[in-house]
């Protein structure tokens, strides 16, 4: 059953530079990238950018 008149039915206005910065990442590969960066997890699409991304950490 869908109420129309539920406010919590009602979609939020988007945050545009939010959706701009998850397709920026996206497109870099840094959210479904093959390579994982050891230290924080987050994912490239080269192992170089991978093994870079927290390099001054390890």
């Amino acid at each position: 059953m869908e109420r129309p008149d539920d406010p919590a039915l009602v979609k939020e206005k988007p945050f545009v530079k939010y959706d701009q910065l998850i397709e920026k990442a996206a497109r870099e590969g840094r959210i479904a990238g093959r390579f994982r960066c050891l230290v924080c997890g987050m994912k490239y699409n080269e192992k170089d950018d991978a093994d870079e991304c927290c390099k001054i950490v390890m």
